[in-house]
Parts: C-alpha cells; structure tokens; sequence
C-alpha cells in the first residue's frame, strides 16, 4: 500500500513538472532564440534528473534496508549525470548542421544520430544481455530527451524516417511509463529482487 502511495505521488510530481516545463517554454517564445534552447536543453536535463531520483526514491521508502549517507550521495552524483547526458544529447545538432555556428544548428537540415530512437533498442538489448547502471542512466537519459521531442517532431528512426509528433496527454502517459518501467530496472531494485542475478555497478 505504502508503494503505491509513493508511486502515485511520484507520477503526479512527474506530470506537474511536465506541464511546468512546457509552459515555461512557452513564456520565453518571445525571448529569443538563445534563451528558448538553452531553456529547452535544461528542461531536458531536469526531467532526467527527475526521473533517476523519483526511480531511486520509491525504491527506497519502500525497501526494508536503511540507506546510507553514501548511497544517497552516489545516487545523486548519478542524477546529475544523467541530466549531463540528457543535456548533451543536443549536441548533435552542431554535427548534423555541420557547424559550430549556433543558428545553423538549430536549422540543421536533418536530426542528429543521438536523437535516432533506435539507439533505445540496441541499449535495450545492451541492458539485458548485462545490466549495468551505467546502461540504466543512458536509457533514462536518452528515452526522456526523445520522448519530449517527439512532441514537436516525433520520433525519429533512421534511416527509415519520424513518427507524427504524439499528443501532450500521450507524451505524459508514456513518460509516466517509462517512470515506472525504469523504477524497476534502478539499482536498489535489482539487487533487492535476486541475488542470483548481480547488478553490476559502473
């Protein structure tokens, strides 16, 4: 009962952010190109970061073993990593534009190689062939990034091409998805399920 509780506060905390994110997006429509990218790519490393901390939050109100002062801070080092990464993944703007030019990339004639959604597959497969944490912070910093741009632009599967862009209400519901979906793929959770399986770390 206590972990659905956790569970339900966590995705209403998600949904609120989400819908925070994007209104503030549409504040500094007016702002300027620079302001508006630099707010969308930090809006991409928050729902990262928020994303790894909710998943490592309910597992561990809801484990019977006491969590130390050291695994809370490596949990949040990871957190912060994981926002890096989702931050990061803009980049590759730079190289589909072929430019280090700011205004050639944001009207780069294709999408970027990190933004191809079948990287997910192949660290899907990556996942189950040897867990990893490291692999974890890579899906969630990946699937967060693609699924919020899929609203604007889809997603993107090269070379065969992107999906229509997705509706706000399927955005949240898949993003509280893939919330619970990493939930159990966290650290904690591994370790607490089977000790027939190790989860290795870093």
């Amino acid at each position: 009962m206590k972990d659905r509780i956790l569970q339900l506060f966590s995705l209403v905390l998600l949904v609120f952010v989400c819908g925070s994110a994007e209104k503030l997006l549409s504040l500094n429509s007016g702002h300027g190109a620079l302001l508006r990218a630099v707010t969308d790519n930090l809006v991409h490393g928050s729902l990262a970061v928020i994303v790894w901390l909710l998943g490592h939050a309910t597992n561990c109100c809801s484990s019977s073993s006491s969590s130390t002062l050291a695994q809370h801070t490596v949990i949040i080092l990871q957190s912060v990593a994981c926002g890096a990464v989702a931050c990061a993944i803009d980049l590759d703007h730079f190289w589909a534009a072929k430019s280090l030019d700011f205004e050639d990339a944001l009207h780069a004639p294709t999408r970027g190689m990190l933004h191809n959604s079948f990287l997910l597959i192949i660290l899907v497969a990556l996942y189950h062939s040897k867990p990893r944490s490291s692999v974890v912070l890579l899906l969630v910093a990946f699937s967060t990034h693609q699924l919020r741009d899929s609203l604007r632009r889809g997603l993107y599967f090269f070379p065969i091409g992107s999906t229509p862009p997705i509706s706000y209400s399927a955005y949240v519901i898949m993003m509280c998805g893939i919330t619970l979906t990493f939930k159990r793929m966290m650290p904690g959770r591994v370790r607490t399920v089977s000790r027939t399986a190790p989860y290795k770390e870093v």
